[in-house]
């Protein structure tokens, strides 16, 4: 019952019956346009629903790519192709909120974030001496709650909080890449497939569908300047290599003699096959502002705000990837690199840099199979298969939420702040999420 326009954008919000969440009231007969219906008088509260209006469009993918292919050697090509495509209208409700308080909505009742004042003012009561100074002490609408904060009774809609809409298509996606693949088909008893791939993500909104109700998690710094939104992907990584190889052991013709016979048969047809992929570590988010623009300010949950970057500070006290580093002795993340936007700023920086990422996490499998035919229909089949075969060490990701976290010492360890890594899951010692090297062993007898 309530409209809205946004950049072209009109939301509704659909009012419904909850019995689980709201308290039991029975509802006029539909339709019913009484305001005051919900939230409950004296109350402030989220709404049902906030539907897009233009929830249900589907998303634009154009996808285009150029590539050449060569026969380098017999059974052995060569192919590159350069690979893009655009993305527009994904389901992105974290770039629109209805109901925040903008700085330019202030500014028309003559109010600065930006000034010290004014900041107490808006996180005043309306009740509070502070606000009846300022004549900020009037109510939007009987039975407004005076325990409100200012800021809460200048919203579009102060009866709500933020509101979250429902699959607005605002979303958009740039890819670019360059992709090298090497194929060599099975001679000799060897064949592989290796893939190289240098590429770019950029998204305007969330990398993921978001779930009924949620923004998606997305990186929204500014909802009220959308533009600046355009991110690298959480998802990013530049460089990317991996290959699947194959080998099988031929015959050898090792002699005539029995003994020679049998060991040309047990080394004969053993098949190994490896996959291994290497690629760059993940982007890390950068640390959210500390400066309370939005919990306290601009009342507004959608937009998070970013700390600021500091020009030629280390981002790392120690290199991710060069195991050269003890986490039950270091912080590995450097909080000097970041700093504060001002009070009632919104911050400069971007969410995610190119530079700033987590360890490089490889994968290295490897197996070793056989399968014997005794005689017709009659086979077994023996293999081992080992994963992370080089038993690497895989961390558990930083803490880097907050850049201002304290890094607290227990007897000399790291236990929490920004740059600490966890070494232990539960009650039990670990040496990182990923599993240590493991293998297999099968057989199967087929008859």
């Amino acid at each position: 019952f309530f409209f809205q326009a946004e950049d072209g954008i009109r939301d509704k919000l659909v009012t419904g019956v909850q019995t689980c969440a709201l308290p039991i009231f029975t509802p006029s007969p539909f339709p019913n346009l009484d305001p005051g219906q919900y939230p409950l008088p004296g109350t402030t509260t989220a709404p049902k629903m906030a539907v897009d209006q233009n929830a249900g469009r589907p998303a634009r993918q154009i996808q285009w790519s150029i590539g050449l292919q060569r026969e380098v050697f017999k059974n052995l090509a060569i192919e590159a192709a350069y690979v893009g495509n655009r993305g527009v209208w994904w389901t992105a409700p974290g770039l629109i909120d209805v109901n925040g308080l903008s700085q330019d909505a202030l500014a028309r009742v003559g109010l600065d974030p930006n000034v010290a004042a004014d900041r107490t003012l808006l996180s005043s009561t309306l009740s509070s001496t502070t606000a009846a100074a300022r004549g900020f002490n009037k109510l939007p609408y009987s039975g407004f709650p005076t325990s409100a904060t200012v800021a809460q009774s200048l919203r579009p809609f102060p009866q709500f909080g933020s509101l979250t809409t429902l699959w607005s298509p605002l979303g958009k996606t740039w890819y670019d890449s360059l992709q090298v693949k090497a194929s060599k088909r099975f001679s000799h008893g060897l064949s592989f497939t290796s893939v190289f791939t240098f590429q770019k993500q950029l998204v305007q909104g969330p990398d993921i569908a978001p779930t009924a109700a949620t923004t998606g998690g997305q990186a929204v710094n500014d909802v009220f300047n959308r533009n600046i939104n355009k991110y690298l992907s959480q998802f990013d990584q530049p460089f990317l290599f991996n290959t699947s190889l194959n080998y099988q052991v031929p015959k050898l013709k090792l002699g005539n003699g029995l003994a020679m016979r049998s060991a040309s048969w047990l080394i004969a047809d053993w098949t190994v096959g490896s996959f291994v992929a290497y690629q760059s570590g993940l982007p890390i988010l950068a640390p959210a502002a500390q400066n309370a623009l939005n919990s306290v300010y601009l009342r507004n949950t959608s937009t998070l705000s970013y700390a600021n970057r500091v020009p030629d500070q280390p981002l790392y006290s120690v290199d991710l990837n060069c195991h050269c580093y003890d986490p039950n002795k270091s912080f590995v993340l450097n909080p000097a690199a970041w700093s504060q936007p001002a009070a009632g700023q919104f911050g400069s920086g971007a969410a995610y840099y190119s530079d700033y990422r987590y360890q490089r996490r490889p994968v290295e499998n490897l197996a070793v199979g056989r399968t014997f035919r005794i005689r017709e229909k009659v086979t077994l089949n023996l293999r081992a298969e080992f994963t992370n075969v080089l038993n690497r060490t895989r961390l558990v990701d930083p803490v880097a939420t907050n850049a201002l976290a304290t890094q607290t010492r227990t007897n000399g360890q790291p236990t929490a702040g920004f740059g600490w890594i966890s070494t232990t899951v539960g009650s039990s010692p670990a040496t990182g999420v990923q599993a240590p090297r493991s293998g297999t062993i099968i057989g199967r007898f087929t008859f």
